[in-house]
């Protein structure tokens, strides 16, 4: 117990032979740069075992959240994780860490919902039906959402709307197998492509909202699910929508009886949402 108590994973370590057979984002076998150290938007990085700092401003999930705050908040989680490795180290029954659903769920997930619904952004939360669907990464989160809409829709009888609106230069996760503008490899048949503001492009909002409503008028009896970004990550520079005109596109679309899915993880997880 001892050991293990004085054991610590060594960050100076070199690491210039590390992940040289991971695939993700490059070609298998490229070495991807190494993030040592976050301290909310600065990163010090590795690669080719030289050091480097820099302002982390776009990377789809990284966050500005740090410091005692984001320990703050993760304090708990670690404290429930320690003991459970005590447990485990003593080999007495443990706690579960994670745990199939078919098997029931952790005992922390009522203390998450419950810290949850304090900070949901509707004003009347009593009268809401809402549920949380925990997933490990933004795509299949996407895919779990869209999944949940288009049952409801089938629920309430409109079975015939089996299309997911996505935005023309949107990004939900690997472009072959995910929603999004973007399909390298396979045709997307259950998707179709709305007009957006564009980076670098002066913004018309009257253009856009006629465009949009000739969109609908075309497409919105099959539609089941809007997928709007209010937020755009690299795909868009960071572009932010105009405020308004994001409103009138969910307006638009629910008086159509299409769903709305927004996908907020950049308007999330510590930025400025």
């Amino acid at each position: 117990m001892e050991n293990f108590a004085e054991e610590k994973y060594d960050t100076e370590r070199s690491s210039s032979d590390a992940h040289t057979h991971f695939a993700g984002r490059v070609t298998a076998g490229t070495q991807l740069p190494i993030c040592v150290s976050k301290n909310g938007v600065n990163h010090v990085i590795e690669k080719n075992e030289t050091r480097k700092e820099f302002l982390s401003i776009g990377l789809a999930c990284s966050e500005c959240f740090s410091g005692p705050r984001l320990a703050g908040i993760l304090k708990r989680g670690f404290e429930y994780e320690k003991q459970v490795m005590m447990d485990l180290i003593a080999g007495k029954p443990a706690a579960p860490l994670s745990i199939h659903t078919s098997g029931g769920v952790p005992q922390p997930l009522s203390d998450f919902i419950s810290t949850l619904e304090a900070h949901l952004p509707w004003n009347d939360q009593e009268s809401l039906d809402w549920c949380v669907s925990l997933q490990l990464e933004g795509a299949s989160a996407v895919w779990a959402g869209i999944d949940m809409l288009l049952q409801l829709q089938i629920l309430r009888g409109n079975r015939h709307r089996e299309m997911v609106a996505v935005g023309a230069k949107s990004y939900h996760g690997p472009p072959s197998t995910s929603f999004g503008s973007s399909s390298p490899l396979f045709t997307k048949h259950a998707q179709i492509m709305y007009p957006v503001p564009v980076a670098g492009e002066e913004i018309d909002e009257e253009v856009l909202l006629l465009q949009f409503e000739r969109f609908l008028d075309k497409h919105g009896d099959q539609i089941g699910v809007l997928l709007i970004e209010p937020q755009w990550g690299s795909s868009q520079v960071g572009l932010p929508w105009p405020k308004n005109l994001a409103k009138q596109y969910v307006e638009m679309a629910k008086e159509r009886g299409i769903l709305v899915l927004a996908d907020e993880i950049m308007c999330g997880l510590g930025r400025h949402g």
